[in-house]
């Protein structure tokens, strides 16, 4: 019995590893083509595998999306969290906006795949992986607010306002430079910029 469940786990651990090689190759290939054009054949050539032996593991398309999506929330809720969590109430809303955007930027570049996936599935979708994940930024950052005291505004005011706000954020990442320098003047005007309408639209 040992020996059996001795035998299992190094299989279980190459699944694991084969996983995690499909999703990295779906990344890349989404990041780099768009959902549209990146077909399983292409992830599993990025990945080294036969198209079979992705089947194996998902059965489609759809399926490589939902893991990504997971993953994606998986790394994306516990850094915004963190954040919202050191908010103290009457805190520099514009320094709170900014270190959110900040970070939004961070994970674009791990996720370049999830962030062309949004681009091209409507978040107005409830079913699509891109509404789950503006929903729980939406969330998050709506709970940052609050925390730093943008108490009284109604709470569907306040969230079409930080929509807006993450749209733009998506969006403007997107496409912003890939060389350091003009990404960083990018991510910088950004955070200015969201962080002034936010001050602007939330405080007297």
């Amino acid at each position: 019995m040992t020996a059996a469940r001795a035998a299992r786990e190094p299989q279980q651990d190459r699944s694991r590893e084969t996983v995690e090689r499909i999703l990295e190759a779906a990344e890349q290939e989404i990041g780099s083509r768009g959902l549209a054009a990146a077909g399983t054949r292409a992830i599993a050539a990025r990945a080294g595998l036969s198209v079979g032996a992705l089947y194996r593991f998902f059965p489609d398309k759809d399926a490589i999306v939902e893991a990504l999506t997971r993953r994606y929330l998986a790394d994306l809720t516990p850094a915004y969290a963190a954040t919202v969590a050191d908010v103290a109430p009457g805190a520099d809303l514009a320094r709170v906006v900014a270190t959110l955007v900040r970070q939004a930027a961070e994970l674009q570049l791990a996720h370049p795949g999830y962030y062309r996936l949004t681009e091209e599935l409507p978040p107005e979708d409830g079913d699509s992986p891109a509404h789950q994940v503006r929903e729980s930024v939406v969330d998050l950052f709506v709970g940052a607010l609050r925390s730093a005291g943008v108490g009284s505004t109604e709470e569907t005011e306040l969230r079409r306002a930080v929509g807006l706000c993450v749209e733009t954020v998506r969006h403007t990442l997107v496409r912003a430079p890939v060389d350091p320098d003009g990404r960083g003047a990018v991510v910088e005007e950004l955070a200015r910029m969201v962080a002034a309408y936010v001050q602007a639209r939330f405080t007297s």
